[in-house]
């Protein structure tokens, strides 16, 4: 089997030179916004702006009312599942049956939303961008299953240009800029929320009737580590390999580490499919899935590189050095891991370390242990795989990236 496929994601031939000057800076450094942008015009020959860039991506002439977009008509099969300090975020099913994830995020407003303020264009192009590109890895990954499925070995696979494919990062299916008053049946889906269950966020109607908004459409990829429950150790033990093979393969594509990989960005969803593959440095690999399937989350600390004409690569990044709140909580190994990154990386967030994420796979291995939910715990094969995940506990530290880890460790 020949496999033709090429590498479609976000910098493809349509590439602008926008991002190519962005991407050289933090998204946190607005000092030099003026300078990256100076290079760059439209066809109208005026300096084109973040939210142009950002337009373009959403596939869009400029921004669309958030009530023609996302009309009540449309909205009956919905509710709110989560929030954060970025928006609110509902479980949605669209006109095409499928349940979508709508993260929304209220930007470049001077109203300051759940006590921070809103992110500008130039800041939120990051996690567009991450999303999109690591969104695209999972191309290949259903015509590759297709080859397996059909009783054909790995070494019938020619994977002809495909280095680097995995499906455990979230699959994007829309990105929207929108403005305009928050829907009223979205308002209602808040309230009912926060009735139920509480709210620690402002009631997004305070917004005023000019905010502009990214809504991000995502694949509904499930419940949050912290929260699911396995059957045994040897579920987790499969979660945990995927995760790990799928920062392995982001590595290697984009140079890439997350940052934040704390226990309520691992998403789990339960799967009748007997394998995770990846591809690796060219070669096809396959996981057990063990009735799991693993999806990463949540991008708005994470770092890539792009890459550049001439075979160069320009990172894109989020410089923590500028946030030291994140640096002071205690009272978990997440906020320790903050800590030891800075440590590893001398406060230089441009650098590409990939050690921070051993860091959160040592996180994650400590949860399975320490904190998770398991229905059976008396079994043999739950103590076996609690005893598997004891022995990654103690080697991984001394691994240097998670391709490392995945491709040398001889236990796994």
């Amino acid at each position: 089997m020949h496999l033709s496929l090429q590498y479609t994601g976000f910098l493809n031939e349509e590439c602008d030179d926008t991002i190519i000057e962005l991407s050289k800076l933090s998204i946190a450094d607005q000092s030099h916004e003026v300078t990256v942008l100076d290079t760059f015009h439209d066809t109208s020959s005026r300096l084109a702006t973040p939210r142009d860039y950002v337009l373009r991506r959403c596939g869009q002439a400029d921004a669309i009312l958030f009530d023609e977009c996302y009309p009540d008509t449309v909205l009956k099969n919905c509710h709110k599942i989560g929030e954060g300090v970025y928006g609110e975020v509902f479980l949605w099913r669209a006109r095409d049956g499928r349940a979508r994830v709508l993260k929304i995020v209220p930007i470049a407003g001077t109203l300051k939303v759940n006590g921070e303020s809103q992110k500008d264009f130039h800041e939120i192009i990051s996690e567009i961008v991450i999303a999109m590109e690591l969104s695209a890895l999972r191309a290949p990954i259903a015509e590759i299953n297709r080859h397996f499925d059909e009783g054909k070995d790995v070494e019938a696979l020619n994977l002809h240009a495909i280095e680097n494919a995995t499906d455990v990062f979230n699959e994007v299916l829309a990105v929207k800029c929108v403005y305009g008053s928050y829907p009223a049946r979205l308002l209602d889906l808040w309230d009912l929320y926060d009735e139920c269950k509480g709210s620690e966020n402002d009631n997004p109607a305070i917004l005023p009737a000019d905010q502009q908004f990214i809504v991000l459409e995502l694949a509904n990829a499930g419940q949050d580590l912290e929260s699911y429950q396995f059957n045994n150790a040897e579920q987790a033990y499969a979660l945990f390999l995927q995760v790990a093979y799928g920062l392995a393969v982001a590595e290697e594509a984009f140079q890439f580490e997350h940052r934040d990989l704390h226990w309520g960005n691992v998403l789990i969803a339960p799967t009748d499919q007997k394998y995770a593959t990846f591809v690796l440095r060219g070669r096809a690999l396959r996981v057990a899935r063990c009735g799991v399937a693993g999806t990463v989350i949540d991008y708005s600390l994470s770092r890539v590189s792009l890459p550049l004409a001439a075979g160069e690569c320009a990172a894109l990044y989020n410089d923590l050095a500028a946030d030291d709140s994140l640096f002071d909580a205690v009272g978990d190994y997440q906020f320790e891991v903050y800590r030891l990154m800075r440590d590893k990386l001398g406060n230089d967030w441009k650098n590409f370390e990939p050690y921070t994420n051993i860091l959160w796979l040592h996180y994650t291995v400590d949860k399975m242990i320490t904190s998770l939910r398991y229905k059976r715990t008396n079994t043999k094969i739950h103590k076996h795989y609690i005893d598997k995940l004891k022995g990654i506990k103690s080697r991984i530290l001394d691994y240097g990236s998670a391709a490392l880890f995945v491709l040398t460790d001889n236990e796994i």
